[in-house]
This record gives C-alpha cells, sequence and structure tokens, in this order.
C-alpha cells in the first residue's frame, strides 16, 4: 500500500503544481483578486503536499508529525474563506440562517472525535476553520440571488469539506482492514478532482463578476 499512496500524493502533487501555475497565470493575466486568493490556495497546498511526498521517499513511510503540512493546509482553509467572501454578495449572518448552529456543534465535535488519535490543538484550529468554510460554503449554495458562477464555487468548497471529513475519519480506522484503505484512496482520488474542478469554478465565478 506504500506505493499507491505514493503514487497517489505524486499525482496529487503534479495536479496541484500545475493548477497553482495556471491559476497564477490568471492572476497576472486577468488583475483579480479571486484569482490571486485561488493562487494561495494551490501554492499552500502543493508545499503542504511536497514536503509530504519527500518524507514518504525519502523515510519510506508516512510522517507520524505533521506541522509543516498541516500550517499549510489550515492556511489553504483560510484563502478558501477568504475566496468565498469574495464573491458573497448577500450580508447577512449566523442569525440570519436557520440551524446554523448545527456547523460549529459538527465540526467541534468531530475535533473531539479525533483527539483520540491526534493532537488537541492541531484537531481545535482545524474546527474553528472549517465552521466558517462550512458555513460559507452551504449559505452560499442556498443563496437563491447568487449566479450559477458562485453557486458552483460554493458547492466544489462544500465538497471539499465533506471529502476532508471523510479522509480524516476514515484514517483512524487505516489499519482496520482493507475497505477503510480503499476508501481512503478513493477519497483522496475525489480530493485531487475537487481541486480540479475548484479551478473552472473560480473561472465562472470570475465572470459573473462581470456582470
Amino acid at each position: 500500500m506504500f506505493l499507491i499512496e505514493t503514487i497517489d500524493n505524486a499525482f496529487q502533487l503534479i495536479s496541484l503544481g500545475v493548477l497553482t501555475i495556471l491559476s497564477l497565470y490568471q492572476a497576472f493575466k486577468t488583475r483579480k483578486r479571486i484569482w490571486a486568493i485561488l493562487t494561495m490556495f494551490y501554492s499552500v497546498m502543493t508545499l503542504g503536499e511536497l514536503y509530504w511526498l519527500l518524507y514518504m521517499i525519502l523515510y519510506a513511510k508516512t510522517p507520524y508529525y505533521s506541522f509543516i503540512p498541516d500550517f499549510c493546509w489550515i492556511s489553504a482553509f483560510l484563502f478558501l474563506i477568504l475566496l468565498l467572501l469574495h464573491i458573497r454578495n448577500e450580508r447577512k449572518t449566523w442569525k440570519d440562517h436557520r440551524n446554523s448552529w448545527l456547523i460549529p456543534v459538527f465540526t467541534i465535535g468531530m475535533a473531539l472525535f479525533y483527539m483520540q488519535w491526534g493532537e488537541y490543538v492541531t484537531n481545535f484550529i482545524y474546527a474553528i476553520f472549517m465552521t466558517p468554510l462550512l458555513f460559507y460554503s452551504l449559505s452560499g449554495m442556498k443563496s437563491a440571488g447568487e449566479k450559477a458562477g458562485r453557486i458552483d464555487l460554493c458547492s466544489i468548497c462544500f465538497c471539499y469539506c465533506v471529502i476532508e471529513y471523510t479522509l480524516w475519519t476514515v484514517s483512524c480506522f487505516f489499519d482496520k482492514g482493507i475497505f477503510f484503505e480503499s476508501l481512503y484512496y478513493a477519497s483522496d482520488v475525489a480530493l485531487t478532482i475537487v481541486f480540479i474542478l475548484l479551478y473552472p469554478a473560480t473561472r465562472k465565478a470570475a465572470e459573473d463578476e462581470l456582470y
């Protein structure tokens, strides 16, 4: 399975590298903030993935401590939040959305669950950033006044959150059998697909800004 994980991470790294270059090109070409934010998202994800893959190749094992990639991935959540805030037209708050309180209940509950296997502080920080990311994704998807490009971008961001939680949860049971291992790698492939789909979704959202 180590070879499969290495190939999986290599494919994801290459995809992120290409997407970083493409979004950086769009940022310079259009001078739009939305592309600059997406470039930063892809860049920090690429750095985190690069560290992870190099560690696996050099030491022939998955990193036990992942402070550097964790910092990159947490930064990526921040840039996704900024991306959703950038395309957001409505000025409604948490109080204006029914059942929005369920989001922090879910994120904090999952963080407490993951603390059985991981760092307390790291899981708590993930919960802090996942809460607004889920909120702005869901509220953007449900906003009738939003244009198609913005709704698509919010939908992709929501899928990103779902797949991340799937990966985190399955990784807790990675050593319990081939089913969990297969589900983990399938989810990671799905995550790469989401990274790729994020680019055209951002393009559509950027086009919506013209109208």
